[in-house]
């Protein structure tokens, strides 16, 4: 269907023109009412709503007037509304006047035929097919009316048909609020060289020698000769012969400077004792003796001591070795099964000595004893001076018997000499004599001595004796051929250092 008003084409079923709104259906009294009023009055009367549209007025009819109509748009007799298309409105009468603009308020220009904005044909997107009422924009002026109106040439087709693009105004000109400026922050500009601000020194330009160039030659030649020279003064020296050394010459050869020996090793089962002053004796106090006065200093070389005595089973290997007469409570010349490690007994002082050569030791003297049994200080005990009977095998402990060497660890010596309180008595090397200054009566036997036969010291005590003759200051005398069952030794040895 053609639009007898446009000429544009519209579809059969159309009652408005979609360029320019006429109605179609002559005859129709709302339609030659509308045929009569401009595009722009139309389109105010289509678009106004009536009252049964919550929260709209229709603010925009009181501007437009409609002329009456003979026709009542199909219905019998008067009414107080009409009713056009899909668009009804108790407010407009058929008696008004005819519609005419509003003098008083400027039509914008969007509303102009000719004068609305031009978009690309991209952007215009096709009415949707299931709005058969819908009013189609007005279709755009030939090139010529747009000449002619003062707008602008149609685009070419090629253009027309690329993407509307919106042109993004120059790195740091000023843009509009909320416009996206991520490639700002993104793409930051580019940084100076960084020799910018290095300032390159003037340039000097060389200068000229001002000394000839005949003499420049001369002094180079000079010191290639003179270095010459001197390489063939180091090769000479260096590789000519040395003259023959003289007596003078010879260099004295330096005497190794003395290293001190290494200490020699302590004896197998011995205790080294350093040598020195030692207190020995005492003039009063517990388990006293008026023999063991008076205490005075003695000085000794260092020496070694056997820690303990000697065994039944050292004494064996003697006799096997010697031949040496074995004890008398000996059975066949071996002691008593399972006392290999209980001190030697019976034996008198030519026995003991005679066992201490073969070993390569000697009997101690009185003196080394008592300084090896409690040290440098003048104890009663080795471990102090009360008495314990629990470190020592005495009469108190009342074993009635001697133990295997060593049996009393917590009974030892300052230097660890062991079994110097108890146990059996010991052989010195010293005979019976009285202390220097002593006014005490000289030692004696209560019985005549054989021939030869001499009083000698004994030290320690045993175990059938009273803890006064056990101390380590208590001292003892018996004939030297004397051999009991509680009467043992134990050897001693120089120092190599002697």
């Amino acid at each position: 269907m053609f639009c007898p008003k446009c000429g544009t084409e519209n579809r059969p079923n159309a009652r408005f023109c979609k360029s320019c709104g006429h109605a179609f259906g002559g005859g129709d009294a709302a339609g030659s009412s509308l045929s009569g009023a401009s595009p722009i009055e139309q389109t105010f009367i289509m678009r106004s709503v009536g009252p049964d549209d919550p929260g709209r007025t229709n603010v925009s009819l009181p501007s437009i007037e409609l002329s009456p109509s003979p026709a009542d748009n199909g219905h019998a007799g008067s009414s107080d509304g009409f009713i056009l298309g899909e668009v009804s409105s108790p407010d407009l009468r058929l008696d008004a006047p005819p519609p005419r603009a509003v003098e008083s308020e400027a039509m914008p220009d969007l509303f102009q035929s000719g004068a609305g904005p031009q978009l690309p044909p991209t952007l215009l997107a096709p009415l949707p097919e299931s709005l058969p009422n819908a009013i189609a924009p007005p279709p755009p002026p030939p090139p010529s009316a747009a000449l002619a109106s003062g707008g602008s040439p149609p685009l070419p087709p090629e253009v027309a048909a690329t993407p509307f693009r919106p042109i993004e105004p120059p790195l740091g000109a000023p843009r509009p609020m909320g416009r996206a400026q991520a490639a700002e922050f993104s793409a930051p500009p580019p940084k100076p060289p960084s020799d910018l601000f290095v300032q390159s020194a003037p340039t000097v330009a060389p200068r000229r020698s001002k000394l000839p160039l005949g003499l420049v030659i001369g002094l180079s030649i000079a010191a290639i000769a003179l270095a010459i020279g001197a390489v063939a003064v180091i090769v000479y020296f260096q590789y000519a012969s040395p003259p023959a050394p003289t007596a003078s010459d010879t260099p004295v050869a330096a005497e190794p400077a003395p290293t001190s020996a290494p200490p020699p090793a302590i004896p197998e089962n011995m205790i080294a004792i350093p040598g020195g002053e030692y207190a020995i004796g005492r003039d009063s106090g517990d388990f006293f003796d008026p023999y063991e006065k008076p205490q005075h200093t003695v000085t000794l070389r260092p020496f070694y001591i056997d820690k303990t005595e000697v065994t039944n089973a050292d004494y064996q290997k003697f006799i096997e070795a010697t031949g040496h007469p074995a004890p008398t409570a000996w059975t066949g010349g071996r002691f008593e099964p399972g006392r290999e490690l209980f001190p030697v007994t019976g034996v008198t002082l030519a026995d003991a000595e005679a066992y201490a050569k073969w070993a390569g030791k000697r009997l101690p003297t009185e003196q080394e004893w008592e300084a090896a049994a409690h040290g440098r200080l003048p104890t009663v005990f080795p471990w102090g001076n009360n008495f314990d009977p629990s470190r020592a095998n005495v009469k108190a402990s009342g074993l009635g018997a001697p133990v295997r060497v060593g049996t009393y660890p917590s009974g030892a010596s300052p230097f660890g000499v062991l079994d110097m309180t108890g146990n059996v008595w010991e052989w010195t090397a010293s005979e019976a004599v009285l202390y220097p200054g002593s006014t005490e009566k000289a030692p004696s036997w209560d019985k005549p001595l054989e021939p030869g036969v001499k009083l000698q010291i004994i030290r320690g005590g045993a175990f059938t004796e009273e803890t006064k003759k056990c101390s380590v200051t208590y001292r003892n005398w018996v004939p030297s051929n004397l051999s009991a069952r509680e009467l043992g030794f134990r050897c001693a040895k120089d120092h190599p250092s002697q």
